[in-house]
């Protein structure tokens, strides 16, 4: 396992892995409140290493070994966190993008930043604009984003409830995605459980129909959940990210 590293950047120390290796850089996105520690981050860097591609795993500004408030980020600043991570490991190089839940909603806004530079993107249960379907913020809510700037709720997916931030709502609607088409043209593939109970499958049709590419493919996983985390599930993953290597 590479050395754990650490950037400064927009006020945080923002800590990376980075295998260097072949091209295009797989970048992995991880969720919200998530790091880069999780199964399938770490699957896809042994896969990586073992193929010789480089590879770079990153904790966004305030979430797992980075420094920072965690209140403080937004998708716009986490996108900026990954663009200047890969900036600093690989500038100008080509990118290949996996972002899981909120991370592929980052990988779709970061895709359209990098432009023709973008090799491929792979999406585990991308949630854009999740704000706006998944987060009907309740009046009390409301009272507490006032007087405190944030409020907490339970989940399924963290012991300690996930925390959402007035300065992470403010931003959302500047990075909604589903309002029209979605202009990356590198491939793509989407990946869903259909018993995901946190971001509904049919979500990963409508972005597919949203992407300027036509090489765009969706699989359904019709036993599988929001996490997609068990073996047969990162075995498909690896399966995308090794079939968008081969086309790029």
């Amino acid at each position: 396992m590479p050395d754990l590293q650490h950037l400064d950047h927009n006020g945080a120390a923002l800590a990376y892995r980075h295998t260097p290796g072949a091209g295009p850089l797989i970048v992995f996105l991880p969720g919200y409140m998530s790091d880069m520690t999780g199964s399938k981050a770490e699957a896809l860097a042994l896969w990586a290493a073992a193929r010789g591609q480089g590879m770079l795993r990153f904790d966004y500004s305030g979430c797992g070994a980075s420094g920072g408030d965690f209140l403080d980020g937004s998708i716009g600043r986490w996108a900026g966190d990954a663009r200047a991570v890969i900036e600093h490991v690989a500038p100008g190089g080509e990118v290949m993008l996996v972002g899981s839940s909120m991370g592929g909603w980052i990988a779709l806004r970061l895709g359209l930043a990098l432009g023709d530079r973008l090799a491929g993107l792979v999406g585990i249960a991308a949630a854009p604009d999740f704000t706006d379907w998944g987060l009907d913020v309740s009046v009390d809510e409301q009272a507490l984003l006032a007087s405190q700037g944030w409020f907490g709720r339970p989940t399924p997916y963290d012991p300690a409830g996930y925390r959402y931030s007035k300065t992470f709502l403010d931003d959302a609607p500047a990075q909604r995605l589903l309002g029209g088409e979605i202009a990356i043209t590198a491939p793509v593939r989407l990946l869903h459980g259909q018993r995901d109970d946190a971001v509904p499958w049919v979500l990963s049709l409508d972005i597919a129909e949203r992407l300027h590419s036509d090489n765009v493919q969706v699989t359904l996983v019709k036993d599988g959940d929001h996490r997609l985390s068990r073996d047969a599930d990162i075995a498909l993953l690896l399966g995308a990210v090794a079939d968008l290597l081969g086309a790029s």
